[in-house]
């Protein structure tokens, strides 16, 4: 606790600027956009090029999720859907060790 000219006690709480840039990102960002850049950022670790990614989130469709694109998925608030599926295709492409007692 500090005091105050005022001889009051305050207490100070010390976060990283880091820390408080994301707290106000989040904050103004709508879900859906934060949602989509997720899901961009893990589609990125699967296909570098850029206009190939964008081309799937918006036309291709997922069958393994109902037959929509991610992009209509991540708007329906399904986002966690589509990471999991990217993240299956990522194992089963070997990018990525399988985990949990699927793996042995």
């Amino acid at each position: 606790m500090d005091a105050t000219p005022g001889g009051h006690h305050v207490e100070v709480i010390r976060m990283s600027y880091a820390t408080v840039i994301d707290i106000r990102s989040a904050a103004t960002t709508p879900p859906s956009k934060a949602h989509a850049w997720q899901v961009l950022h893990e589609a990125a670790r699967i296909e570098p090029d850029e206009s190939a990614r964008i081309a799937w989130y918006r036309e291709q469709p997922i069958h393994a999720v109902g037959g929509h694109t991610a992009e209509s998925l991540v708007t329906m608030g399904r986002y966690e859907e589509v990471l999991a599926f990217l993240r299956r295709v990522r194992v089963d492409l070997g990018l990525e060790a399988a985990h949990g007692f699927g793996a042995f």
